[in-house]
């Protein structure tokens, strides 16, 4: 069988041990060689060492094609294959191991020398041999494998070595050190918590947590239905790497919690063949051991001293850790107790009784500061208690409120769970619980905040309290609901929250103008506004004034009165300095948008993003990713922008916000554009189509269509933009965005232009014309010039082009437009017969254009160049060509990176977010124009 990665047999899945296939591979390729080999696979419970035995006898039992001569018939043949596992009733029973591995082939052990046929068979049937005979009968044991494998190539498989009798395991090992040129493979497999190996002297390879992406690979085939981003997320973090705790957490779970409708455990439970293999190594310490590493287990971050404190003995020390060390169950780093296995602790912790683990917390608890440690503090009060405790309950709470400064909405969500628990009164109970349900929200976790605002409902007695319930449902649905449903939810809620809580009613306005926003609905977001003015009051805090002041700008804005809309949208910004709150710093990045401030917008966003990761609000990082995005896009930031991106799409679906992850695919989509991948530029603008229009997002189906319409202008294709774009002006609600009809604005003129189209270029250039003389944007300014040039005549046009240039430069920060533009007016200033000026102008483009990646409008700028009379240098056309740049798409090229590193195309799939059916196709096309024929190939060619 060749060398290299195998595929795995049906029925059996591995996932992430292609290093390790392929050693087994190999020993299997030596044994059918004639090259004995032994390898011994190491590693704890779990961790797949069965798997890779079974993979081995499945691959040996696979036949093999053989022709000895061109003209002979083939032959199929397959290895012969011994297994035989160690077993712990029979770990003390001599030479019990080898009888079950041998009884197949009982038959055989006449046809070995008297002495060793006499000792092999005492010890088959009486488990008992001299002393004097262990060597003849070892000696019988590797010629009968030697002399079966020289009948077929033979693989000898031991599993649970380290539970074999060890009788039975010498003299396997006698014969595995001893293998040379006979047609022999071994494979040993045994856990690694001994400090000798279970099989001496041959060579070993030891498992390691398997990386996150195979474990969601692992998750994904015992869970066929599939699992909900976020959940994937928490489980793969809760198995730390063991596929078998993966499965075990997927078979526990309801289809309902794998998909999300319906919240995880607050613990997942460790399967129960992994707590069975962890226990003998635990209780063969002593009790004061077992007393400390319960402790440990139940707070991790306790140091060695701590624990020795809680566990309220006086004959109790460090000291008693030691035999813990010995063993290799802890280490000490520093003054902390590390457990070297995670799933050891859960083990330790969830095999203890109730009883045994309710004292734990309580001992923890009296040796903790409720005002340095409050979350631990209150989790494990929570943890010892026996019933509701107003005092203990309200105790809990204040801790919640300490730890959300301290230790980020997770933490206070969990903290105020526990006091909600714990408190008997129910209007209380229903106020900690909706509390606890915003802050799991923001902490990332929709399906936890859900479940929590449902155990509320039957508390929530007064009119504030149901309307509380339904403000948080709104900000959830926002995120992955219909878009206009939301809106009227939240407009709704608002009114029921007005006469009980203003502060409240503006949140649900705000939020109610955010989903009319996402739709690209002006009608509801004018709702929204004319509702909120009245509540304005002078004295209010800055954050709430910034909010009345970005809707009074954003209603404005929508309502195309610009000049007006400038100075609440300035107002905002500015009041953006006394705020630290999320949302708040995203209502001004969306300002400085508005303004045309991208370097603005990325200080903002960026604010935006460091406070949300600062205080544990998860959910909102993705959000204000989506618009600092933006401004990289806009100052030709791309790799930084394709960075945020990817981030942003992955962080909205590990917490389950499938309209943001939309938004971000859209801007995807766009990048795509820029940079000529037409294909995925396609792709990615299909599945955002397919997405928007289920949950009525105008904003992402808007910028897909600038994506495409962009796309098609790079391509030659003035009429398809000029028709795209037409139709995404009439767009009404769930389908288009006024504000993307205004930022469109100055490539439907470019259209328009090449079309003949000018009076359709005058109409659509005048809102913009005017937005940007209200903000004062130089890049909008620019732009406003460029579109000025293009639609001038001839001898008017290089006036406005320069202006446009002149106006680019003080800005600074636009290269891309400033390309652009310098793209067009050396067109113009060709086709007007100015080959001098032109050349200047395209070069500049060209240069941009290859920096930033845009392949089309880099084909655009060599053409015109070409035009007059400038070919491509030859110095750069051998540049490219040593490049190795064959034609290969922006995403072949990163495709092809991908798989010369090792990537399957499973995890090529992950990193891009495309099915591995789309990688397949590119791989395909990728060989094609490398003119190679494998993945070998194209690691050479990558090196």
């Amino acid at each position: 069988m060749p060398s290299g990665t195998p595929s795995p047999p049906p029925g059996i899945r591995l996932r992430g041990r292609e290093t390790e296939q392929r050693m087994l591979t190999d020993a299997l390729a030596g044994a059918r060689a004639g090259q004995g080999t032994a390898l011994l696979v190491c590693g704890g419970p779990g961790i797949g060492k069965t798997a890779l035995v079974e993979h081995a006898c499945e691959v040996a039992r696979t036949p093999e094609v053989h022709r000895s001569r061109p003209q002979d018939a083939m032959v199929l043949k397959g290895a012969m294959v011994l297994s035989s596992a160690g077993a712990e009733p029979e770990s003390a029973m001599p030479f019990a191991g080898l009888q079950r591995l041998l009884r197949p082939v009982a038959d055989r052990v006449g046809d070995l020398p008297a002495q060793q046929e006499a000792a092999i068979e005492q010890a088959m049937e009486s488990g008992q041999v001299a002393e004097s005979d262990r060597f003849p009968l070892s000696i019988g044991v590797l010629r009968l494998l030697c002399l079966l494998g020289h009948s077929a190539p033979l693989l000898v498989c031991v599993d649970d070595a380290h539970l074999m009798d060890s009788a039975s395991l010498d003299a396997l090992a006698f014969a595995a050190r001893r293998l040379g040129t006979d047609p022999v493979a071994m494979v040993f497999a045994a856990r690694d918590d001994s400090p000798k190996p279970a099989v001496p002297g041959i060579p070993s390879v030891t498992l390691s947590p398997l990386p996150d992406a195979a474990v969601s690979e692992v998750l994904g085939d015992a869970a066929p239905g599939g699992i909900a981003a976020g959940v994937r997320a928490e489980l793969v973090r809760a198995a730390h790497g063991n596929p078998l705790a993966a499965r075990g957490f997927t078979a526990a779970l309801s289809r309902d919690q794998l998909s999300g409708a319906r919240p995880l455990p607050r613990t997942l439970a460790l399967p129960a063949q992994l707590r069975s293999a962890y226990a003998p190594r635990v209780e063969a310490l002593p009790e004061p051991a077992r007393h400390l590493l319960l402790l440990a287990a139940a707070d991790p971050e306790c140091g060695a001293d701590e624990l020795v404190r809680a566990a309220g003995r006086p004959e109790v020390t460090v000291g008693d850790l030691e035999p813990a060390e010995n063993a290799g169950l802890v280490r000490i780093d520093g003054a902390q107790v590390v457990f070297t296995d995670p799933l050891l602790q859960t083990a330790v912790y969830q095999s203890a009784p109730v009883v045994r683990r309710r004292a734990a917390h309580a001992r923890l608890a009296r040796v903790l500061d409720p005002k340095r440690d409050p979350s631990r503090y209150a989790g494990h009060r929570a943890a010892a208690a026996e019933g509701p405790d107003s005092e203990l309950a309200a105790e809990l709470a204040a801790a919640a409120d300490t730890a959300k400064e301290l230790n980020g909405h997770s933490v206070a969500s969990a903290a105020l769970e526990q006091a909600a628990e714990l408190t008997p009164i129910p209007r209380l109970r229903a106020c900690r619980l909706s509390t606890a349900a915003q802050d799991a929200w923001l902490s990332g976790m929709p399906e936890r905040a859900s479940e929590l605002l449902e155990r509320a409902e039957p508390d929530a007695v007064t009119p504030r309290q149901a309307g509380v319930l339904e403000l948080i449902r709104g900000q959830i649905r926002l995120r992955e609901g219909n878009a206009i449903d939301t809106a009227d939810s939240l407009l709704a809620t608002a009114e029921q929250l007005v006469p009980h809580d203003r502060e409240l009613a503006v949140r649900s306005l705000m939020r109610a103008a955010d989903a009319a926003s996402f739709a690209g609905d002006p009608v509801r977001h004018a709702a929204a506004a004319r509702r909120l003015a009245p509540l304005a009051r002078d004295n209010d805090p800055p954050a709430m004034r910034l909010a009345f002041a970005f809707m009074d700008g954003c209603a404005l804005s929508f309502a195309g009165d610009y000049a007006a809309a400038a100075a609440p949208l300035r107002q905002a910004v500015d009041l953006a300095e006394e705020v630290d709150t999320p949302a708040e710093l995203i209502w001004a990045s969306i300002a400085g948008l508005r303004l045309g401030d991208a370097p603005l917008v990325h200080a903002l966003a960026t604010r935006a993003v460091s406070v949300a990761r600062r205080r544990g609000a998860l959910a909102a990082v993705p959000q204000a990713l989506e618009f600092l995005v933006y401004s990289e896009f806009w100052s030709g930031r791309f790799p930084s922008g394709i960075g945020n991106c990817m981030t942003g799409l992955r962080l909205a679906r590990e917490t389950d916000q499938p309209n943001c992850a939309t938004h971000h695919l859209a801007a995807l989509s766009l990048l795509a554009a820029i940079q000529g991948d037409a294909e995925t530029c396609h792709e990615r603008a299909r599945a955002v189509a397919e997405q928007s229009c289920e949950n009525s997002l105008g904003l992402p189906i808007a910028l897909s269509s600038w994506a495409l319409a962009l796309l098609e202008l790079a391509q030659g294709d003035a009429h398809g933009a000029f028709s795209r774009l037409r139709v995404l002006n009439h767009a009404g609600p769930g389908y288009g965005h006024p504000t993307m009809r205004l930022m469109t604005a100055p490539i439907f003129v470019e259209a328009c232009a090449r079309t003949g189209e000018y009076g359709r270029a005058e109409t659509a250039l005048a809102p913009y014309e005017a937005w940007a003389e209200a903000t004062g944007s130089l890049s909008s300014l620019a732009i406003t010039a460029r579109c000025r040039g293009l639609l001038a005549a001839s001898d008017d046009a290089a006036e406005q082009f320069e202006e446009a240039l002149r106006l680019h430069r003080a800005c600074g920060d636009d290269d891309v437009e400033r390309a652009r533009t310098a793209l067009l007016y050396g067109t113009t200033l060709r086709r007007n017969r100015f080959p001098g000026r032109a050349r200047e102008h395209l070069r500049e483009a060209l240069e941009t254009f290859e920096w930033i990646g845009a392949r089309l409008w880099v084909e655009q700028a060599r053409g015109e160049l070409r035009a007059i009379g400038d070919p491509e240098p030859a110095a750069e056309q051998q540049d490219r060509a040593d490049s190795g740049d064959h034609g290969l798409t922006a995403q072949q090229h990163q495709i092809a990176l991908l798989v010369a590193e090792g990537a399957t195309n499973r995890e090529v799939a992950a990193h891009m977010f495309i099915s591995p059916r789309t990688v397949e196709h590119h791989l395909r096309g990728i060989f094609r124009k490398l003119n190679i024929r494998s993945r070998v190939d194209l690691a050479r060619m990558f090196r």
